[in-house]
């Protein structure tokens, strides 16, 4: 660890004799689990087809175990050191993050950025993704990604997707990848213009899920950017590859965001789709929105619709071998499960009270609609809920603690042939975050 620091300070040193601009970014953040209270009625009990552990029906009390002091349990293991150099035309920028299980460090971003006049291009290795119309102080507002927060990004639900971040310019999916892409804006006047751009993506894994070996089916992507000031912003997509069968992998769609409203400046809603050698996979749809109700309320809502369509094979593309059981993934720490379309969404509500202090309620939910209404009862994996009220303390604008208490509920509606208990966690995290 010591040093790659040493040499991203030595590297700033001399990039700085020509570049106008360098910045240095740290982002730090542990959470800690002060108490945990799970009942997944997980002790001898069966296992059913989804994956889920039942007994007959009812909360199963022998399944409960409790947990202090889990130093590393809430959203850890995050951290980022950065370095950025920019000059009038080239500019370098790099992210490492220390892996404390192996005691090592991986460069997590490196990407060199050329711009002349309205042509650009961009080249590197990516670990996160470039992905416009998220709702991006939300993320940043309080870490409220991962578990409570962001849990799905534009696009997919569903694991092993490619349709997962289907916006992302640098990937299919997500994972460090090679990419290069290049662009024009084209400006009609003061209040008009189009971006146009055109992309190649190598992706480590795009062949098998889950490994960490190269393949290198080539990708291709293009992406339109009209803006129009006080109407609209809006981004238009396609992305390709050829797997080793010589099938394509096509994922597309588009976002908006009107502009004719401020309070609605940082909200989008879009939809996206994933072809495979022809056939329609599956199909997303996103609405994102974010209120500034005045200068202390903001409210943020979070909405999706996923489904899969067709089932593949494994001799067409391990990806899609069963795609109607894909996993979906799970709410505030609750056990996942396995649907063909799901519904998700969360409401959250930021209060400033003051410059160190401000309140946060946080509700969301995740809902199996494989079943439709069978048996009066929703679904047959239910609906994960949680209820997360927590407070934001500022030391200073880039220094923060967050504590609250979770309640989530996973299976709450589930059918009874499901045979699924409702599961229940209890949790006190706390959020020690640096940004600078």
């Amino acid at each position: 660890m010591k040093k790659i620091i040493s040499a991203l300070v030595l590297g700033a040193m001399t990039i700085g004799f020509a570049a106008a601009d360098i910045s240095v970014g740290l982002n730090y953040r542990n959470g800690v689990e002060l108490f945990k209270y799970v009942n997944t009625g997980a002790n001898g009990r069966a296992t059913d087809d989804y994956g889920n552990t039942y007994i007959d029906s009812g909360y199963d009390k022998s399944g409960a175990s409790y947990n202090l002091f889990n130093l590393t349990g809430w959203n850890s293991g995050k951290d980022s050191l950065s370095l950025k150099a920019s000059g009038d035309i080239f500019s370098l920028s790099t992210t490492i993050q220390p892996t404390i299980a192996s005691n090592s460090s991986v460069f997590h971003i490196m990407t060199v950025d050329a711009e002349f006049g309205n042509f650009y291009v961009k080249t590197g290795w990516n670990g996160d993704g470039v992905m416009n119309f998220r709702v991006k102080r939300f993320c940043d507002n309080g870490n409220e990604e991962g578990k409570v927060g962001e849990t799905f990004k534009l696009g997919s639900a569903f694991t092993g997707s490619e349709g997962i971040c289907a916006n992302n310019q640098t990937s299919f999916g997500t994972g460090r990848n090679l990419f290069a892409y290049a662009g024009y804006t084209v400006v009609f006047n003061d209040k008009a213009n189009l971006k146009m751009q055109i992309g190649y993506i190598s992706d480590r894994n795009i062949d098998s899920l889950g490994t960490a070996t190269w393949k290198n089916y080539p990708g291709w992507s293009l992406f339109l950017a009209p803006r129009i000031k006080k109407v609209l912003a809006a981004e238009v997509f396609v992305k390709g590859h050829m797997n080793s069968k010589e099938q394509q992998t096509i994922v597309t769609g588009a976002y908006f965001t009107p502009l004719v409203l401020n309070v609605l400046a940082d909200s989008s809603v879009g939809g996206s789709v994933v072809i495979f050698d022809g056939k329609l996979m599956e199909y997303n749809f996103d609405l994102r929105t974010l209120w500034e109700v005045n200068d202390k309320l903001q409210i943020t809502t979070m909405h999706k619709f996923a489904k899969l369509c067709k089932k593949g094979s494994d001799a067409d593309d391990p990806r899609y071998a069963g795609v109607d059981g894909a996993a979906v993934g799970a709410l505030a720490g609750l056990t996942g499960f396995k649907s063909s379309q799901v519904l998700w969404n969360i409401v959250n509500a930021r209060y400033v009270v003051n410059p160190t202090v401000t309140l946060i309620g946080t509700i969301g939910e995740l809902t199996d609609l494989d079943d439709g209404f069978q048996g009066g009862r929703e679904s047959k994996d239910g609906t994960q809920l949680y209820v997360y009220p927590h407070a934001q303390f500022y030391a200073n604008p880039k220094i923060s603690v967050s504590a609250g208490v979770v309640a989530a509920f996973g299976g709450l509606g589930a059918n009874e042939e499901a045979n699924k208990d409702v599961d229940v966690i209890v949790n006190v995290p706390v959020m020690i975050r640096v940004k600078l």
